[in-house]
Formats: structure tokens, C-alpha cells, sequence
């Protein structure tokens, strides 16, 4: 007569299993968690980041041609005045291949309001550039824009210093940057 003996789990081995499994249950969720934090931080500290260095990209691709600083300046809109917040420039207007159009100049504000900065940019009709008012951060702390000369007429370099910062849950982040730009012809 054959006998078979089947062997079910104990109460102990049972409770074990489902404490280890509960174990690795609560270690993947903390996991994953600590994993949306880092993600969170990261994605934040890249946009103010981001936002810092497209400011300063800006500012620079309209100061390096510039062939003046202009004290004040009347847009269709409003009368903009370079300041240590803001910066006005004259800039030779080019055509569709980039060459320089004689006596013809767009001209170009920087400004920050609040926590943004922008960029307004009015042009010849005969300019290859794009007219308008266009948003460069909404992460700015502070932005300053300094002049070698009191005279704008001779100011030949403008130093600006950008501060950006966002928040992310407990944390603030920031980026600065500071940078030296010359006028074209000096």
C-alpha cells in the first residue's frame, strides 16, 4: 500500500513569507518615491538652470552686434531706458543673408518684471529679424545690467549678472551667472 503524504505550509512559514514580502513591497515604494523626489529636483534644478543660460544667450546674439547702448528708446508701446534693470540697444539691421543693411538699425529692450524677463525687439521692415515681445524666464531673482561708461554714447561693454531660482517641495534653487559682453567695433 502506498502512502502518500502531502506536507501543506506551516503558520510560521507563512507569517515569514508574507513578512518578507510586505518588507519588499514598503522598500519599493520608498524606492519610488526617493526616485520621484530626485526626478522632481533634477527636471528643477535643469529649468532654472535652462532658464539662466537662454537669457544670457539672448542677451548676448542682440549686445555682440549692437553698435550702440541707447539711453532711451520710444517702441510703439512704451519708452524703455537702459538702467541697471534694464538695457536698450541700436543693432544694424541685417536682410535674409545676414548682411548689414546701411543706416538702417532694429532696435532691442531687455526688461524684468516680477520674476520674468523679457526681451522686445522692434525691427526695419527691411530686417530678416522678428518684431515683438518675447518671454526669456519666469524664474528670474535678480538681473543687472552694469556699463563700463555713465555716458551711454560710449559704452563699449555691459556686464550683466542673472540670478534664477525655482522651488522644488522644501528646496530652493538657484543659478548665477555674470558675464562680460563687448559691442561690436571695440
Amino acid at each position: 500500500m502506498t502512502h502518500s503524504t502531502s506536507r501543506g505550509f506551516t503558520l510560521v512559514e507563512t507569517l515569514v513569507v508574507a513578512g518578507l514580502g510586505a518588507g519588499m513591497l514598503v522598500t519599493i515604494a520608498f524606492l519610488v518615491l526617493q526616485f520621484n523626489n530626485s526626478l522632481a529636483y533634477e527636471q528643477t534644478a535643469s529649468q532654472s538652470s535652462g532658464s539662466a543660460s537662454g537669457v544670457m544667450r539672448e542677451v548676448e546674439s542682440l549686445v555682440v552686434p549692437a553698435s550702440d547702448v541707447l539711453q532711451t528708446h520710444t517702441f510703439a508701446s512704451a519708452t524703455y531706458t537702459s538702467t541697471t534693470t534694464s538695457l536698450v540697444l541700436q543693432i544694424p539691421s541685417v536682410d535674409s543673408s545676414g548682411a548689414v543693411i546701411a543706416n538702417t538699425y532694429d532696435y532691442a529692450a531687455f526688461y524684468a518684471t516680477s520674476t520674468s524677463v523679457y526681451r522686445l525687439l522692434e525691427v526695419n521692415a527691411a530686417s530678416k529679424r522678428t518684431a515683438g515681445t518675447k518671454l526669456l524666464s519666469s524664474s528670474m531673482r535678480t538681473l543687472t545690467f552694469s556699463y563700463d561708461n555713465t555716458d551711454f554714447t560710449k559704452v563699449t561693454t555691459i556686464t550683466v549678472d542673472l540670478q534664477t531660482q525655482a522651488q522644488v517641495k522644501q528646496a530652493v534653487l538657484s543659478d548665477h551667472r555674470r558675464e562680460k559682453i563687448r559691442l561690436r567695433n571695440f
